[in-house]
């Protein structure tokens, strides 16, 4: 429908030794985060995690100098840039500095005065009686500005992340991510987050680490407005930071907030916050008039000059929008006149476009044409255009700026966005130039909007557990976007045209007999005549969680829509067996439940929850149909536990886990009912394969020791529980000694990796030589020094042929039903009633359960 293509992030991959939900393990991988190590410190990442900042070449070089400033009471220069990173950062080490007994000052250049280093800035700097100059965001490109400055006797210290593409200044110190002689490989931060770690390597020199923390909610809205991927160090930072936000200890920052939120103490601040709301505030003095009064706004501890600030800038904000609208329009008008659409690099180059706003409309006619964008403001008293570029994933405009750098006056930035100024007799022959290297590096199917998919997502798994897993992922940005999922093969009804210009569409989706209303779709009303022919879509969406009267919803917001052509990758079962425990859900009632005991009542098949015989509450529609489907398929049982309750105006809100009831219970006494017991608690009306009979006869009828040689996929872990629990039911204890995880994983079983004493059974199941073998009971596969006091049973089963075995890969894709231990019981006693009567079946390797 749209000129777009889906791609899946990542093969669906498969961990069964991460305690997490599937597809938050599968979004992970997507993101390059695989191993045990990396899912920790991305979920469970604290401040502790940050690097040591002195493994960055020159830090303890430039550490020692500005504590050697602050000896000789010399006067230190911030020297920043106009935008947020810039101006964050400038405030950071304006603060950080000052706390610590310093004399310090800052400069932020005008836009009028270029990006970066100028020798007339620094020139003043030194006239003022600087004597060393901090870089922040900027410097690592200013070569002869450095030299200027050596000149001048100042000494300078860049801190910079962008990228070195040519030698190093020759100042004091250049301390940047992207440096190769680092002894770190992360190369991510921000200008901000590399102005952290010079803070933070003073601070630890100082024996004050901790105190440097509380700067991260300035950290945090510089590294989300700089764009730089939210993974690793900038994720610990990010994190930190946004819970900062909300008790801001800089007067105008808190100031800030109350007059853009109701209740910034309740609020839990996100990316989009700082992204769409607080930064473009920010951002709106560089573009317009002079950054500095955005530092002043972080620095000042004078209510009246904050309240003053924070009304220039909110008015900055409204005029920057204005500008922007405006500039835009004529930007569109002279794409369609000129069908500059149709170029390989669209590129308007046009008088009196502000250069403040030039890099959002680029970001715009982008994200509208999806083509490498190029919006120039012609100054022709000056004899120059500056530009600012935004580019597609498929298109490094850094490089092709390189590759033709003899165009420029100046240039820089990365492969996304850049910026350049130009003399206007050159634009023509560049225009040309870029979009020859265009029409190089780029073929047709690099021009289609690509839709990065994570995962496929069920609808029944669209509930507040699966919005409590995904927080775990929280904060997003760039490196981490908000999780895009794939709901195949659904119906929709009532499609249409909302908002004040009716350009954007809303629907119901409709899947399995579950449908959740008022899905959004922004800026599609082109689509709705396409739609009109249609039956069945594939839909491409992210999820959120609103509330509404103090209750929770879940909010499909749609990213793209095809027609459907397949059906879904994962079978029901699949996902069912693949759901993690515990289960969080929340439910609503007028009663409080303080003290109570809650729970299900078994002869509720509606899965409502009780006190005692009272029901006081349901589950929310997915939830509810995820656990019918447990209980009916695979004979779950599940517990309640109350987490928290919160008192609203129209209810109470009781938070719950709900975790599946593994206690096995039995009124019986005679051997032979509880061994029935046990056997309809593990497998139901399903009986013992051919090797689990001959084991659990010999072992509890002739009470023989065992050596029993069997393969893995053939019950070892049912025989392991039924003895376990016949024990237990009589009071004694049985220990299974084994490295194997999937049996050490299981709370239901004893286990350990030696032997250890006071037990009545004792089974070893491994290949491993051991000693002191005679202790042992049931030995489960083969060994050479077994004693002849065990019985050895090899297991001779047979795959007779009626039984057609494939592989996991083909089973997946067949459209045939192919056997897989995730089948519900009942499909699985109809298979071994095929296999008895001699009619073809089709399985895994799975199926040799059955034998």
């Amino acid at each position: 429908m749209r000129n777009t293509k889906w791609i899946y992030r990542a093969e669906k991959i498969k961990k069964d030794n991460i305690n997490l939900d599937s597809d938050i393990v599968q979004i992970l991988y997507n993101r390059g985060i695989e191993n045990n190590e990396e899912i920790d410190i991305f979920i469970n990442g604290t401040l502790e995690n940050l690097i040591d900042p002195f493994k960055m070449k020159d830090m303890r070089k430039a550490v020692e100098r500005v504590l050697l400033a602050k000896n000789n009471n010399e006067k230190i220069w911030i020297y920043g840039d106009y935008d947020v990173d810039g101006i964050t950062s400038t405030s950071l080490c304006f603060l950080a500095l000052k706390e610590i007994g310093i004399n310090v000052e800052y400069y932020i250049p005008l836009r009028d005065e270029g990006y970066g280093l100028n020798k007339n800035a620094l020139k003043y700097i030194k006239d003022q009686g600087g004597d060393l100059v901090i870089t922040v965001d900027c410097g690592i490109s200013s070569r002869d500005e450095i030299d200027y400055a050596n000149e001048l006797g100042l000494d300078v210290i860049i801190t910079d992340h962008h990228e070195i593409n040519n030698e190093m200044p020759k100042a004091h110190s250049v301390i940047n991510p992207k440096r190769e002689d680092n002894e770190i490989d992360y190369k991510y931060f921000a200008g901000v987050g590399t102005a952290y770690m010079l803070m933070f390597g003073i601070y630890i020199t100082l024996d004050r680490k901790t105190e440097i923390y509380k700067y991260l909610d300035i950290v945090a809205i510089g590294t989300i407005a700089d764009i730089v991927p939210l993974k690793g160090q900038n994720r610990i930072l990010v994190k930190r930071g946004l819970e900062l936000l909300k008790s801001s200890k800089w007067l105008g920052l808190n100031m800030l907030l109350k007059n853009l939120y109701e209740n910034p103490m309740d609020k839990k601040f996100d990316t989009y916050d700082v992204g769409f709301i607080i930064a473009p505030i920010f951002n709106a003095a560089g573009r317009l008039e002079d950054a500095k009064m955005a530092v002043e706004l972080f620095v000042s501890d004078d209510h009246v000059k904050c309240t003053n600030l924070i009304f220039d800038l909110i008015g900055k904000n409204s005029e920057r929008k204005e500008i922007q609208s405006e500039i835009l329009e004529k930007a569109e008008i002279v794409i369609e006149k000129k069908e500059l659409d149709k170029d390989q690099v669209i590129v308007v180059a046009e008088e009196k476009f502000h250069h403040g706003v030039i890099g959002i409309v680029a970001s715009k006619i982008l994200d509208k044409y999806y083509k490498p964008t190029i919006i120039m403001e012609i100054k022709p008293e000056e004899g120059i255009a500056t530009a600012s570029c935004r580019s597609t994933e498929f298109f490094n405009m850094i490089e092709a700026l390189k590759s033709m750098e003899d165009y420029f006056v100046k240039y820089g930035g990365h492969a996304g966005a850049a910026g350049f100024s130009i003399e206007i007799d050159k634009i023509e022959g560049f225009i040309e130039s870029i979009n020859n290297y265009a029409k190089l590096k780029l073929d047709e199917n690099d021009k289609k909007k690509p839709i990065k998919v994570d995962c496929e997502l069920s609808m029944m798994k669209i509930s507040y557990d699966m919005m409590d897993k995904l927080s775990l992922l929280e904060p997003y940005g760039f490196g981490n976007a908000s999780p895009l999922f794939v709901m195949k093969d659904c119906s929709f009804s009532n499609f249409r045209a909302i908002g004040k210009d009716k350009t954007h569409t809303m629907f119901n989706i409709i899947k399995n007999g579950t449908e959740i209303k008022n899905a959004v779709w922004f800026n599609s009303s082109e689509i709705i005549e396409k739609m009109s022919g249609i039956d069945r879509i594939d839909i491409a969406f992210k999820l959120k969680m609103e509330t509404y009267k103090d209750k929770y919803q879940y909010k499909i917001f749609i990213e793209d829509v095809k027609e459907s052509k397949e059906s879904a990758s994962e079978s029901e079962y699949e996902i069912l067996k693949n759901i993690k425990f515990p289960i969080k859900s929340v439910f609503y009632t007028r009663r409080n439940l303080e003290s109570e005991k809650i729970g299900f009542n078994n002869e509720d098949e509606d899965m409502n929850i009780y006190i005692g015989r009272n029901k006081i509450g349901f589950l929310d529609f997915q939830t509810k149909e995820l656990l019918k489907k447990l209980k009916l398929y695979y004979n779950y049982d599940f517990n309640i536990k109350t987490m928290k309750i919160e008192k609203k105006d129209e209810n109470y809100n009781v938070f719950i886990e709900i975790e599946k009831n593994n206690e096995f219970k039995t009124l019986s006494f005679e051997k032979g009912n509880i061994f029935k017991d046990i056997k309809q608690f593990l497998i139901g009306d399903l009986p013992y394969n051919s090797i689990q009979k001959k084991v659990l006869s010999k072992i509890f009828k002739s009470n023989e020791k065992l050596n029993v040689v069997m393969e893995k996929g053939r019950g070892i872990k049912t025989i392991i529980k039924t003895i376990s629990l016949y024990y237990n039911t009589i009071g004694r204890k049985v220990l299974i000694v084994t490295k194997e995880n999937y049996i050490i994983k299981d709370r239901e079983i004893k286990s350990s990796y030696k032997y250890e004493d006071g037990y009545d059974f004792y089974i070893y199941f491994g290949n491993e030589k051991i000693e002191n073998l005679d202790n042992y009971n049931l030995i489960i596969n083969d060994m050479d020094n077994i004693k002849s006091e065990f019985i050895k049973i090899i297991d001779n089963y047979k795959i007779v042929e009626n039984i057609k075995i494939i592989s996991d890969e083909k089973g997946n894709k067949s459209d045939i039903q192919v056997y897989c231990n995730n089948l519900p019981r009942s499909i699985k006693k109809d298979y071994l009633n095929k296999i008895n009567t001699n009619k073809e079946v089709v399985g895994t390797e799975e199926i040799k359960i059955l034998l």
